[in-house]
């Protein structure tokens, strides 16, 4: 019996940009979900890090230590500090990476300064550095995942991890804890480590949100039905198959291994699949610590 030849697939996520158009749904979604983020880290930073003079990470940290050393406006440090690290974005990572860090550096000095001076009636400062602190980094994964960021120091962390293959909070937390320090001289040692305690909660509240959102596992798929698998397999993921050849121990018969790579929330449906094409398929599920390109992770 002769097997049909597989649909063309790219094996990217429905939501690839389509040949000649300059700005996608993709991108609106992005820009929206940047607008958004920017006005709820702007609440958090003022509501419980301003309102205990508290910092938080990163360039708009530097930012609010300018505030309290000289009165110069929080939003005008995050603007004039974020031109030389984009700069440096542009020479080394994707344009379309770059314009969104830019469009997030400029949402976010204006959230700040429309928030300036709002508070979050939270007495505790533990307490407000504990909520701060996993508010701004679960609401940064989002932007990550959809290859942008807010600015600052993120942008240098991307580079960094492209290159070394090191978490971009672990990176973070390197470069904040000389912020921290220069707090110490500023505010006293008892803001400083809350200030530090605020970073650290933060960035494993960011690395934890990115890997949730980037989990993804390989799977090996062993059915005699692979030839009507693989197609379905297309058409409704939207992920790219590939045939491993492959020979029964038992039998001797030639056979064909299916296998794929796919996010884990869409495990349910893949089941689902071969399950109507191959109640007796056999699969193999192996969970991948991270996956880059064809609708996945991308290289800036």
């Amino acid at each position: 019996m002769s097997k049909r030849k597989l649909p063309s697939a790219s094996g990217a996520d429905t939501n690839s940009t389509r040949k000649g158009s300059v700005v996608t749904t993709h991108d609106l979604l992005t820009f929206l979900m940047i607008t958004v983020v920017c006005f709820i880290q702007a609440l958090a930073i003022n509501g419980f890090y301003g309102a205990h003079g508290l910092l938080s990470g990163g360039i708009t940290g530097i930012s609010f230590l300018l505030d309290y050393m000289f009165g110069i406006p929080k939003w005008v440090g995050i603007v004039v500090l974020n031109i030389p690290v984009c700069v440096v974005g542009f020479i080394c990572l994707k344009p379309r990476f770059v314009v969104f860090s830019v469009i997030g550096t400029l949402m976010l000095a204006l959230a700040v300064a429309l928030t300036d001076g709002f508070t979050i009636p939270v007495e505790n400062e533990l307490v407000a550095t504990l909520i701060g602190a996993a508010i701004i980094g679960v609401t940064s994964a989002p932007i990550v995942k959809r290859d942008a960021t807010l600015g600052g120091l993120d942008v240098v962390s991307v580079i960094l991890s492209k290159r070394f293959s090191v978490q971009i909070g672990s990176l973070n937390i390197i470069f904040n804890l000389f912020i921290m320090a220069a707090l110490a001289f500023v505010k006293g040692l008892e803001i400083a480590l809350l200030s530090i305690i605020a970073m650290f909660v933060s960035n494993v509240a960011f690395n934890f949100a990115l890997s949730s959102l980037n989990k993804t596992v390989s799977v090996f798929i062993i059915s005699d039905e692979w030839d009507e698998i693989a197609p379905e397999v297309l058409n409704a993921l939207h992920r790219g198959v590939t045939y491993i050849p492959a020979e029964g121990a038992y039998t001797g018969e030639p056979r064909k291994l299916v296998y794929c790579i796919v996010r884990a929330s869409e495990i349910s449906k893949l089941k689902r699949i071969v399950k109507s094409k191959d109640e007796r398929a056999l699969f193999s599920i192996v969970e991948t610590k991270e996956v880059v390109g064809r609708g996945f992770g991308s290289l800036n």
